[in-house]
């Protein structure tokens, strides 16, 4: 009985795969790279994505008795402090990335009843209300514990990976077979990246999209024969994710032309080629989108109560007694931690409800919220190369090693240490690349780049007046 109630490879491998992967990055990327993102998501997942995995699953298998995930993996090589920021800002990361998120799920379900986003201009502005109502259903849901939700998202996983194969051979095949044109011409002037400073910015969010291959970290004790599950599912899991993103991009360039996605928009355009692609093969496309619709929001309410317990873990579960004030690190007999979850729920109400408290205007602030998203997430990336490069070069060989060489290890822990400090430089780039001059430039200097640092400075406060209460309470005593 007790073996029947641990996470299986597959269902590990989903857990993973569900909230890393995501039809919308591809057709996102595709609005704003076109045929260049085909190379450019092959460039990341070799150069960033996959040594990254290699490294989780390596500390993983070192800290296999542990549920902290990042925290501990961190924390074992370079210390808690570090292990601190690095966690932190993943937490205030995670924060921002669901706040923004909740608004993608009324839409995909617009996509699964009537076939059409209807939350587009006169109905934009329920949004932000559904948003509060998801936040608060889907935290309840998190507090029911994950691993009882890993079967929906098991199921949800296996049903976007099919319907993204289904599409990327129907798109392929009608192509090649089917006699219909190529809707991209693709030559070197269209897919080679134009190594720019609005390229750098775009290679950024690439490969902060593919982030999420640490998630499934903080239920490794609940893995079966976790010294070898684990490392395996995380390594299919990447192969998966990868291979989803390249061919995904590939697909979308054979079914729609540059102008026709850029003109769909963000929001839409991953609903759009689906019902486009329907079309060239004589189907519905209404109908068919409608499916896909269905199943992407059955895979991203999985995802997304993923999202809201694994940094939550991730943060509170093992961290030293008294960093954090006990009720938040006050956890359930199954490690799920009821308060932090109804805290963090209470903070995402109050990032929602401040754009309708009168700022003038709303985009921009979802803007600066994904900006400090990105930037905060880049940040527990680079301390983990760090800390990752520190734990071999001291000698130490987890169970599970796949650079076995010092140099494999040096060149792989380097090259996601310096992409990360790339990705975090980058991501806030746009707004600055615009200035006129320095004094216009400021404002955003200081919005992107010193707010994920502000943010650091505040956990450390918190951390410092609950250890302060602490020791005055024993004092008192």
């Amino acid at each position: 009985m007790k073996n029947a109630k641990k996470l299986g490879l597959w269902t590990l491998v989903m857990l993973i795969f569900v909230p890393t992967f995501g039809f919308g990055n591809i057709a996102s990327n595709a609005v704003t790279l076109g045929p260049a993102a085909i190379p450019s998501w092959l460039i990341v997942a070799l150069l960033f994505f996959l040594p990254l995995s290699i490294m989780i699953a390596e500390l993983a298998s070192a800290n296999k008795d542990k549920e902290g995930g990042l925290y501990n993996w961190i924390e074992c090589s370079i210390g808690p402090k570090w292990a601190f920021i690095g966690t932190w800002s993943y937490f205030v990361a995670n924060l921002f990335y669901l706040q923004m998120v909740f608004a993608r799920i009324p839409v995909m379900i617009s996509w699964t009843l009537f076939g059409e986003n209807r939350f587009n201009d006169a109905n934009a502005y329920l949004l932000p209300y559904i948003g509060m109502g998801l936040a608060i259903a889907l935290t309840y849901i998190a507090t029911t514990g994950v691993k009882r939700f890993s079967k929906i998202s098991d199921l949800g996983g296996k049903l976007t990976l099919a319907v993204t194969v289904i599409f990327i051979l129907f798109a392929v095949v009608g192509v090649l077979v089917g006699g219909q044109p190529s809707a991209t011409a693709f030559t070197s002037g269209t897919v080679i990246p134009k190594f720019d400073a609005g390229y750098f910015s775009t290679f950024s969010w690439l490969i902060l999209a593919v982030a999420g291959a640490e998630v499934a970290g903080t239920y490794i004790k609940d893995v079966e024969n976790p010294k070898k599950v684990f490392p395996k599912a995380v390594i299919i899991a990447t192969t998966f994710v990868a291979g989803a993103y390249i061919l995904g991009s590939l697909a979308i360039c054979l079914v729609a032309s540059p102008e026709l996605i850029t003109k769909a928009g963000v929001k839409d355009a991953g609903y759009v080629v689906y019902k486009i692609l329907a079309e060239n093969w004589g189907l519905n496309g209404k109908i068919f989108v409608q499916m896909y619709a269905f199943i992407l929001t059955i895979s991203s309410v999985a995802a997304y109560v993923v999202w809201l317990e694994s940094p939550i873990r991730a943060m509170f579960s093992e961290v030293p007694s008294g960093t954090f004030p006990n009720f938040l690190t006050k956890k359930r007999e199954d490690g799920t931690l009821v308060n932090a979850l109804w805290v963090q729920c209470a903070i995402l109400l109050v990032l929602i409800i401040v754009p309708l408290a009168g700022l003038n205007n709303i985009d921009k602030f979802f803007n600066l919220l994904t900006t400090l998203s990105a930037l905060s997430l880049a940040i527990p990336y680079i301390v983990l190369a760090a800390a990752y490069l520190t734990f071999r070069l001291k000698g130490n060989v987890p169970p599970f090693v796949m650079l076995k060489s010092k140099a494999a290890v040096i060149i792989a822990s380097s090259v996601v240490f310096v992409l990360g400090i790339l990705a975090f430089f980058g991501a806030g780039w746009g707004n600055i690349a615009g200035a006129k001059n320095f004094s216009e430039a400021i404002v955003p200097i200081l919005k992107n780049y010193g707010g994920p640092v502000g943010f650091i400075i505040f956990g450390f406060f918190i951390s410092y007046l609950t250890k302060t209460f602490s020791k005055s309470n024993i004092k008192d005593k």
